[in-house]
């Protein structure tokens, strides 16, 4: 008898600090399902700490309602500004802090190792991940976000990636 060595629950992360792509997925049957998807959308006006908070916050309710056994998140990709660069740092820090006190598993994969993942080729473009994405997942679910889409098809296929790659 096989025993389906993935975990069943994965919670794809894109990391930001103005925006926190996520999704939820399960494996069966030899497939990836897309429970459900969304951003945290933080308030440019309010101080970083309180915008870490969000964060934490709304993450805590994701892993009660989900209980994932696995996060998978997208490493950093250094960009010129420092800043920036700095702060999703720190988000992401926080981020798999949460989800490590959570007693959940973590795992982390590169921007091109995403893009190989889904597509194909690790030199794919940010249409052609979405592309893919979506001929994967409900569509229904896709369309109950709005302008944050992006970050969360991201999350989709860092979720994507993790069951495409790892056998346990």
């Amino acid at each position: 008898m096989t025993k389906n060595l993935l975990p069943k629950i994965i919670l794809g992360i894109d990391p930001g600090y103005d925006r926190v792509g996520w999704a939820v997925g399960s494996y069966q049957n030899s497939k990836f399902h897309l429970l459900n998807l969304g951003c945290i959308q933080t308030d440019s006006n309010q101080n970083i700490f309180d915008r870490y908070t969000v964060i934490i916050l709304n993450l805590k309710k994701i892993i009660k309602r989900y209980k994932p056994e696995v996060l998978a998140i997208e490493t950093l990709f250094f960009s010129k500004n420092k800043k920036t660069a700095l702060r999703v740092s720190e988000s992401r820090g926080i981020i798999v802090g949460t989800l490590l006190n959570s007693g959940v598993n973590v795992y982390e994969y590169s921007p091109n190792s995403i893009k190989l993942a889904v597509t194909g080729s690790g030199s794919a473009n940010k249409h052609a991940v979405e592309k893919l994405v979506k001929m994967q997942v409900d569509h229904k679910m896709l369309g109950q976000i709005n302008a944050e889409i992006d970050d969360a098809i991201d999350a989709v296929a860092v979720a994507m990636t993790h069951v495409f790659t790892k056998t346990f």
